[in-house]
Protein backbone atom coordinates (compact mmCIF):
# COMPACT_ATOMS: atom_id res chain seq x y z
CA UNK A 1 0.00 0.00 0.00
CA UNK A 2 1.25 3.50 -0.85
CA UNK A 3 3.23 5.20 1.89
CA UNK A 4 1.21 7.33 4.29
CA UNK A 5 -2.11 5.62 3.59
CA UNK A 6 -3.68 4.10 6.74
CA UNK A 7 -4.56 0.41 6.48
CA UNK A 8 -7.38 -0.91 8.64
CA UNK A 9 -9.73 -3.89 9.02
CA UNK A 10 -13.48 -3.43 9.38
CA UNK A 11 -14.90 -4.63 12.65
CA UNK A 12 -17.33 -7.45 11.86
CA UNK A 13 -19.83 -5.80 14.24
CA UNK A 14 -19.90 -2.55 12.25
CA UNK A 15 -23.58 -1.64 11.63
CA UNK A 16 -22.86 -0.41 8.09
CA UNK A 17 -20.99 -3.52 6.94
CA UNK A 18 -23.90 -5.24 5.17
CA UNK A 19 -24.98 -1.96 3.53
CA UNK A 20 -21.71 -1.69 1.62
CA UNK A 21 -21.59 -5.36 0.56
CA UNK A 22 -19.61 -6.93 3.41
CA UNK A 23 -20.47 -10.06 5.37
CA UNK A 24 -19.62 -10.34 9.08
CA UNK A 25 -19.32 -14.13 8.64
CA UNK A 26 -17.04 -13.80 5.64
CA UNK A 27 -13.75 -15.69 5.60
CA UNK A 28 -11.97 -13.56 3.01
CA UNK A 29 -11.03 -9.90 3.03
CA UNK A 30 -11.43 -7.49 0.14
CA UNK A 31 -10.07 -3.97 -0.21
CA UNK A 32 -12.26 -0.86 0.12
CA UNK A 33 -11.71 2.83 0.67
CA UNK A 34 -13.27 4.59 3.61
CA UNK A 35 -13.48 8.37 3.39
CA UNK A 36 -14.43 11.26 5.63
CA UNK A 37 -15.08 14.62 3.97
CA UNK A 38 -15.88 18.02 5.47
CA UNK A 39 -18.08 20.41 3.50
CA UNK A 40 -18.67 24.08 4.24
CA UNK A 41 -21.69 25.79 2.74
CA UNK A 42 -21.32 29.53 2.93
CA UNK A 43 -23.04 32.56 1.49
CA UNK A 44 -21.93 36.06 2.42
CA UNK A 45 -25.22 37.75 1.56
CA UNK A 46 -27.17 35.26 3.66
CA UNK A 47 -24.62 35.41 6.47
CA UNK A 48 -24.48 31.64 6.24
CA UNK A 49 -21.66 29.37 7.35
CA UNK A 50 -22.78 25.77 7.71
CA UNK A 51 -20.51 22.75 8.06
CA UNK A 52 -21.44 19.17 7.26
CA UNK A 53 -19.51 15.92 7.28
CA UNK A 54 -19.81 13.15 4.71
CA UNK A 55 -18.64 9.63 5.49
CA UNK A 56 -18.66 6.95 2.83
CA UNK A 57 -17.30 3.59 1.76
CA UNK A 58 -16.10 2.83 -1.77
CA UNK A 59 -16.45 -0.89 -2.44
CA UNK A 60 -15.52 -2.89 -4.41
CA UNK A 61 -12.41 -1.29 -5.86
CA UNK A 62 -11.27 -1.52 -9.45
CA UNK A 63 -8.50 0.02 -11.46
CA UNK A 64 -10.72 3.08 -11.83
CA UNK A 65 -12.95 4.05 -8.94
CA UNK A 66 -16.40 5.49 -9.64
CA UNK A 67 -16.87 7.85 -6.71
CA UNK A 68 -20.55 8.36 -7.63
CA UNK A 69 -21.12 4.82 -6.30
CA UNK A 70 -19.82 5.70 -2.85
CA UNK A 71 -22.16 4.42 -0.15
CA UNK A 72 -22.87 6.84 2.67
CA UNK A 73 -21.99 5.09 5.92
CA UNK A 74 -21.95 6.52 9.41
CA UNK A 75 -18.71 4.85 10.35
CA UNK A 76 -16.72 5.51 13.48
CA UNK A 77 -12.98 5.24 14.04
CA UNK A 78 -13.71 2.39 16.46
CA UNK A 79 -15.14 0.43 13.50
CA UNK A 80 -11.68 0.33 11.93
CA UNK A 81 -9.26 -2.06 13.59
CA UNK A 82 -5.50 -1.86 13.30
CA UNK A 83 -4.75 -5.50 14.16
CA UNK A 84 -4.70 -8.02 11.32
CA UNK A 85 -7.28 -10.79 11.78
CA UNK A 86 -5.84 -14.26 12.40
CA UNK A 87 -5.41 -16.36 9.27
CA UNK A 88 -6.72 -13.57 7.06
CA UNK A 89 -7.14 -14.47 3.40
CA UNK A 90 -7.04 -11.55 0.97
CA UNK A 91 -8.71 -11.20 -2.38
CA UNK A 92 -6.53 -9.55 -4.95
CA UNK A 93 -7.66 -6.17 -6.23
CA UNK A 94 -7.13 -4.49 -9.58
CA UNK A 95 -6.87 -1.12 -7.87
CA UNK A 96 -3.29 0.25 -7.95
CA UNK A 97 -3.17 0.62 -4.18
CA UNK A 98 0.63 0.70 -4.19
CA UNK A 99 0.72 4.10 -5.90
CA UNK A 100 0.07 7.42 -4.18
CA UNK A 101 -1.44 8.84 -7.37
CA UNK A 102 -4.34 6.39 -7.08
CA UNK A 103 -5.35 7.75 -3.71
CA UNK A 104 -4.82 11.36 -4.80
CA UNK A 105 -7.05 10.76 -7.82
CA UNK A 106 -9.79 9.29 -5.64
CA UNK A 107 -9.57 12.31 -3.33
CA UNK A 108 -9.79 14.70 -6.26
CA UNK A 109 -12.68 12.85 -7.86
CA UNK A 110 -14.56 12.69 -4.58
CA UNK A 111 -14.15 16.44 -4.02
CA UNK A 112 -15.29 17.19 -7.58
CA UNK A 113 -18.27 14.86 -7.27
CA UNK A 114 -19.50 16.31 -3.99
CA UNK A 115 -18.98 19.87 -5.22
CA UNK A 116 -21.20 19.03 -8.16
CA UNK A 117 -24.06 17.29 -6.43
CA UNK A 118 -24.28 18.53 -2.86
CA UNK A 119 -26.32 21.59 -1.99
CA UNK A 120 -28.43 22.79 0.87
CA UNK A 121 -31.69 24.66 0.56
CA UNK A 122 -32.67 27.55 2.78
CA UNK A 123 -35.60 29.96 2.70
CA UNK A 124 -35.24 33.64 1.84
CA UNK A 125 -37.42 36.73 2.11
CA UNK A 126 -35.76 39.19 -0.25
CA UNK A 127 -37.94 42.15 0.72
CA UNK A 128 -37.03 41.77 4.39
CA UNK A 129 -33.49 40.56 3.63
CA UNK A 130 -33.99 37.57 5.91
CA UNK A 131 -32.59 34.07 5.42
CA UNK A 132 -33.46 30.88 7.24
CA UNK A 133 -30.84 28.76 8.92
CA UNK A 134 -30.23 25.08 8.14
CA UNK A 135 -32.66 23.09 10.24
CA UNK A 136 -34.95 26.05 10.89
CA UNK A 137 -38.55 25.01 10.22
CA UNK A 138 -40.83 26.84 7.80
CA UNK A 139 -43.14 28.01 10.60
CA UNK A 140 -40.25 29.33 12.70
CA UNK A 141 -38.82 31.25 9.75
CA UNK A 142 -42.24 32.69 8.89
CA UNK A 143 -42.59 33.92 12.46
CA UNK A 144 -39.26 35.74 12.11
CA UNK A 145 -40.47 37.30 8.86
CA UNK A 146 -43.79 38.24 10.46
CA UNK A 147 -42.09 39.97 13.37
CA UNK A 148 -39.76 41.88 11.06
CA UNK A 149 -42.65 42.92 8.80
CA UNK A 150 -44.70 43.96 11.83
CA UNK A 151 -41.87 46.23 12.97
CA UNK A 152 -41.63 47.73 9.46
CA UNK A 153 -45.37 48.40 9.47
CA UNK A 154 -45.18 50.09 12.88
CA UNK A 155 -42.36 52.32 11.67
CA UNK A 156 -44.27 53.34 8.55
CA UNK A 157 -47.46 53.99 10.50
CA UNK A 158 -45.51 56.18 12.94
CA UNK A 159 -44.58 58.42 9.99
CA UNK A 160 -48.27 59.15 9.43
CA UNK A 161 -48.10 61.39 12.50
CA UNK A 162 -46.51 64.16 10.44
CA UNK A 163 -49.22 63.82 7.80
CA UNK A 164 -52.26 63.85 10.07
CA UNK A 165 -51.41 65.40 13.44
CA UNK A 166 -51.23 69.05 12.32
CA UNK A 167 -54.61 68.91 10.59
CA UNK A 168 -56.20 66.93 13.42
CA UNK A 169 -54.95 69.39 16.03
CA UNK A 170 -56.25 72.31 13.94
CA UNK A 171 -59.70 70.75 13.56
CA UNK A 172 -59.90 69.89 17.25
CA UNK A 173 -59.01 73.49 18.09
CA UNK A 174 -61.65 74.78 15.69
CA UNK A 175 -64.20 72.42 17.21
CA UNK A 176 -63.48 73.58 20.75
CA UNK A 177 -63.68 77.24 19.71
CA UNK A 178 -66.93 76.63 17.83
CA UNK A 179 -68.46 74.87 20.83
CA UNK A 180 -67.41 77.69 23.13
CA UNK A 181 -68.89 80.26 20.72
CA UNK A 182 -72.11 78.27 20.47
CA UNK A 183 -72.48 78.34 24.25
CA UNK A 184 -72.02 82.12 24.27
CA UNK A 185 -74.55 82.64 21.46
CA UNK A 186 -77.04 80.33 23.16
CA UNK A 187 -76.72 82.31 26.37
CA UNK A 188 -77.24 85.57 24.45
CA UNK A 189 -80.27 84.14 22.67
CA UNK A 190 -81.88 83.10 25.94
CA UNK A 191 -81.18 86.53 27.37
CA UNK A 192 -82.82 88.30 24.43
CA UNK A 193 -85.81 85.98 24.60
CA UNK A 194 -86.28 86.70 28.30
CA UNK A 195 -86.05 90.46 27.66
CA UNK A 196 -88.67 90.12 24.96
CA UNK A 197 -91.05 88.29 27.25
CA UNK A 198 -90.53 90.61 30.20
CA UNK A 199 -90.91 93.80 28.21
CA UNK A 200 -93.96 92.80 26.20
CA UNK A 201 -95.87 90.61 28.66
CA UNK A 202 -99.11 92.43 29.40
CA UNK A 203 -97.87 95.80 28.14
CA UNK A 204 -100.21 95.99 25.18
CA UNK A 205 -103.17 94.73 27.15
CA UNK A 206 -102.34 97.24 29.81
CA UNK A 207 -102.21 100.01 27.28
CA UNK A 208 -105.71 99.27 26.06
CA UNK A 209 -107.50 98.31 29.24
CA UNK A 210 -105.49 99.96 31.91
CA UNK A 211 -106.08 103.59 31.20
CA UNK A 212 -106.61 106.26 28.70
CA UNK A 213 -103.84 105.45 26.31
CA UNK A 214 -103.81 106.75 22.82
CA UNK A 215 -103.90 104.65 19.71
CA UNK A 216 -100.43 105.94 18.90
CA UNK A 217 -99.09 104.63 22.20
CA UNK A 218 -100.52 101.19 21.58
CA UNK A 219 -99.11 101.03 18.08
CA UNK A 220 -95.70 102.11 19.40
CA UNK A 221 -95.69 99.27 21.87
CA UNK A 222 -96.60 96.86 19.10
CA UNK A 223 -93.62 98.06 17.03
CA UNK A 224 -91.30 97.75 20.02
CA UNK A 225 -92.41 94.18 20.71
CA UNK A 226 -91.95 93.23 17.07
CA UNK A 227 -88.42 94.65 17.09
CA UNK A 228 -87.50 92.65 20.14
CA UNK A 229 -88.90 89.47 18.55
CA UNK A 230 -86.78 90.19 15.48
CA UNK A 231 -83.63 90.47 17.56
CA UNK A 232 -84.52 87.22 19.35
CA UNK A 233 -85.03 85.44 16.00
CA UNK A 234 -81.67 86.75 14.70
CA UNK A 235 -79.93 85.41 17.82
CA UNK A 236 -81.56 82.02 17.24
CA UNK A 237 -80.29 82.00 13.65
CA UNK A 238 -76.74 82.73 14.82
CA UNK A 239 -76.93 79.80 17.25
CA UNK A 240 -78.18 77.50 14.49
CA UNK A 241 -75.43 78.68 12.14
CA UNK A 242 -72.82 77.94 14.82
CA UNK A 243 -74.28 74.48 15.41
CA UNK A 244 -74.05 73.82 11.66
CA UNK A 245 -70.41 74.88 11.80
CA UNK A 246 -69.80 72.42 14.64
CA UNK A 247 -71.41 69.63 12.61
CA UNK A 248 -69.19 70.50 9.64
CA UNK A 249 -66.04 70.32 11.75
CA UNK A 250 -67.23 66.98 13.17
CA UNK A 251 -67.66 65.73 9.61
CA UNK A 252 -64.15 66.85 8.65
CA UNK A 253 -62.71 65.04 11.68
CA UNK A 254 -64.59 61.88 10.75
CA UNK A 255 -63.24 62.09 7.20
CA UNK A 256 -59.71 62.55 8.53
CA UNK A 257 -60.10 59.50 10.77
CA UNK A 258 -61.42 57.47 7.82
CA UNK A 259 -58.39 58.47 5.71
CA UNK A 260 -56.05 57.52 8.56
CA UNK A 261 -57.81 54.16 8.98
CA UNK A 262 -57.45 53.46 5.25
CA UNK A 263 -53.74 54.31 5.34
CA UNK A 264 -53.10 52.13 8.41
CA UNK A 265 -55.06 49.23 6.88
CA UNK A 266 -53.17 49.54 3.59
CA UNK A 267 -49.77 49.63 5.30
CA UNK A 268 -50.62 46.63 7.48
CA UNK A 269 -51.86 44.60 4.49
CA UNK A 270 -48.75 45.48 2.47
CA UNK A 271 -46.27 44.33 5.13
CA UNK A 272 -48.25 41.22 6.06
CA UNK A 273 -48.10 40.24 2.38
CA UNK A 274 -44.35 40.90 2.39
CA UNK A 275 -43.95 38.55 5.37
CA UNK A 276 -45.32 35.72 3.21
CA UNK A 277 -43.00 36.35 0.26
CA UNK A 278 -40.73 33.42 1.11
CA UNK A 279 -38.90 31.53 -1.61
CA UNK A 280 -36.36 28.68 -1.58
CA UNK A 281 -32.69 29.42 -2.15
CA UNK A 282 -30.10 26.80 -3.09
CA UNK A 283 -26.62 27.17 -1.63
CA UNK A 284 -23.99 25.17 -3.58
CA UNK A 285 -20.56 24.05 -2.51
CA UNK A 286 -17.35 25.70 -3.62
CA UNK A 287 -14.54 23.30 -4.41
CA UNK A 288 -12.21 24.98 -1.94
CA UNK A 289 -14.75 24.31 0.81
CA UNK A 290 -14.65 20.52 0.33
CA UNK A 291 -11.81 18.67 2.03
CA UNK A 292 -11.07 14.96 2.39
CA UNK A 293 -9.88 14.73 5.98
CA UNK A 294 -9.45 10.96 6.06
CA UNK A 295 -8.96 8.30 3.40
CA UNK A 296 -8.01 4.80 4.48
CA UNK A 297 -7.66 1.43 2.81
CA UNK A 298 -9.99 -0.84 4.75
CA UNK A 299 -10.24 -4.60 4.31
CA UNK A 300 -13.82 -5.84 4.50
CA UNK A 301 -14.92 -9.45 5.23
CA UNK A 302 -16.76 -11.02 2.29
CA UNK A 303 -18.23 -14.49 1.66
Amino acid sequence: VASGVPVRFADVASPWLADVGGDPRGTQWEASLVARVTMRFDDTKAGLVHDEEFEAVLFPLGEMVDVSRAVAADWDDRDLRVDTPAQAVYRLTDAPIKTATFFKRVERDLVDHLTRIRTIEIQVNNQLKLYSRPGEGADAFYQRCYQAADAKADAEIAKLKDKYQTKATSLQGQLQAAQDRAEVLEAERKGKRNDELLSTAGSILGSIFGGKRSRTSVLGKLGSAAGKRGRSDAAKERVEAQENKIQQIHHELEQLEAELTDDVTSIDAKWMAVAKEITPMTVPLERTDVKVTQLALVWIPVP
